[in-house]
């Protein structure tokens, strides 16, 4: 019986004019615990014309382009419970040949128990010479083990990816060459966080740590001033939805998090966190290309 009975394909549907074709298509999927980071990758066989219009099964979040060339536009427009991504080469007289897109989406992940699992049928738009899809895992996640027996639950698939790493974060890659337009490969990854070996003695040891903690921390807390704390209603709008969207994660969340609770622009919360961060009713620390938020003081409701 399978696991996952549903393929998220990533479908481009027939370009609404001729475009220029392709020499080179890349699909990363950065997959962390709470979604996917998509990054398109297309290398035309010279700078670009014509239109096409790209449909994604699932809502996109943090959409944005990049390429070498001038005088184009990608938007996204949402189409029932997915989204169509439309780009308009037009404007392109010459210039460069390479277009990124870059998305966020949470839809393409499924929990099975304590492992993470992730499908796709990832297809070409048009023919192209090379296409590459390359998952990578987030910091401190493996791929499941090989089964014993023979099951639908494997780390991934197809088997002929190339498994590899950078040092930190693990990845398997896939090739085609000569792949026509609407053909693709259909992909999945299983895996699932490092955990350390359970030992009795060590468990124990940590059991009586913990003890000893919390019984100083409440010793300490006993004996302290009261803590200073912070009326929310006198925080403006905007200051009061950045410390609510932490609380709401138990005191404790990523940047990215707000920005996506809050529809803010990355800008205007790393405004508001430097705020609250200077007047000491949050803490922040680096954490990869983003931040961690905590709060600092206790709130007191209005």
């Amino acid at each position: 019986m399978r696991f996952l009975a549903l393929i998220l394909p990533l479908v481009l549907l027939t370009p609404l004019a001729a475009a220029t074709p392709l020499e080179y298509y890349e699909t990363i999927v950065n997959l962390d615990s709470d979604g996917s980071n998509f990054t398109f990758v297309f290398l035309f066989e010279q700078a670009p014309d014509g239109s096409l219009e790209y449909f994604l099964p699932f809502p996109l979040k943090e959409f944005e382009t990049n390429a070498n060339f001038g005088n184009y536009t990608c938007d996204m427009v949402p189409k029932g419970e997915g989204t169509s991504i439309f780009c308009d080469f037009g404007g392109v007289a010459e210039g460069g040949r390479a277009l990124n897109m870059k998305f966020f989406t949470p839809d393409t992940l499924i929990e099975i128990e304590d492992k993470l699992v992730f499908e796709a049928n990832v297809k070409t738009p048009q023919d192209v010479e090379k296409m590459v899809i390359k998952a990578v895992l987030e910091k401190g996640y493996v791929l499941i083990e090989e089964p014993e027996e023979p099951t639908t639950l494997v780390p991934y698939s197809p088997t002929d990816g190339i498994e590899g790493s950078d040092g930190r974060r693990i990845f398997i890659e896939w090739e085609r060459e000569g792949v026509k337009r609407g053909e693709g490969i259909d992909v999945s990854v299983v895996y699932e966080s490092i955990g350390p070996p359970e030992r009795e003695d060590q468990n124990l040891v940590f059991l009586l740590i913990g003890i000893l903690i919390l019984v100083i921390a409440i010793l300490v807390g006993l004996g302290s001033r009261k803590r200073e704390t912070v009326d929310l209603s006198l925080l403006k709008g905007d200051e009061k939805r950045v410390m609510d969207v932490v609380k709401e994660r138990g005191g404790m969340c990523k940047q990215r998090h707000v920005v996506r609770e809050t529809d803010f622009s990355k800008a205007k919360v790393s405004r508001l966190v430097k705020d609250l961060e200077e007047r000491g009713l949050i803490e922040t620390e680096k954490a990869g290309r983003s931040k961690k938020i905590y709060l600092k003081r206790s709130e007191k409701k209005s």
